[in-house]
């Protein structure tokens, strides 16, 4: 049995996904402010090549960030039968099943992203 969601439904899940992904995007930028500050001292080698390894990820969190939310916007475009042509071969949009999929994943990656870093941070601040 096939279970419909009504468009003002899924309108206001795709709202609160942009609302969650801009949130992701402040915090990362709060975590590679702190790592700043571990870059300015004179912390160890290794330290440095852990500092270099967390901005990496969260260069790339933001990067994923960015497309999330561009392609949470093109879903609701979509949605509202407004015509947009939008390709992304990888990064499909089709349906609200697809971005929910991928938003999953986002968070789960996020959450594990910020565990990592939350484990590393009160060691060396």
């Amino acid at each position: 049995m096939e279970i419909t969601t009504p468009t003002e439904e899924l309108h206001q899940q795709m709202d609160s996904w942009k609302e969650e992904v801009n949130e992701v995007r402040s915090e990362v930028k709060m975590m590679r402010e702190r790592l700043e500050q571990i870059a300015l001292s004179k912390a160890s080698r290794d330290v440095m090549t852990q500092v270099e390894h967390f901005e990496n990820r969260l260069l790339r969190q933001r990067e994923v960030a960015d497309e999330m939310h561009h392609d949470i916007k093109q879903c609701a475009k979509k949605m509202a039968n407004t015509p947009v042509t939008v390709i992304h071969d990888d990064r499909p949009i089709d349906d609200f099943q697809t971005i929910q999929h991928r938003m999953e994943i986002f968070q789960k990656l996020y959450m594990s992203l910020k565990e990592d870093f939350n484990h590393f941070m009160p060691v060396e601040v």
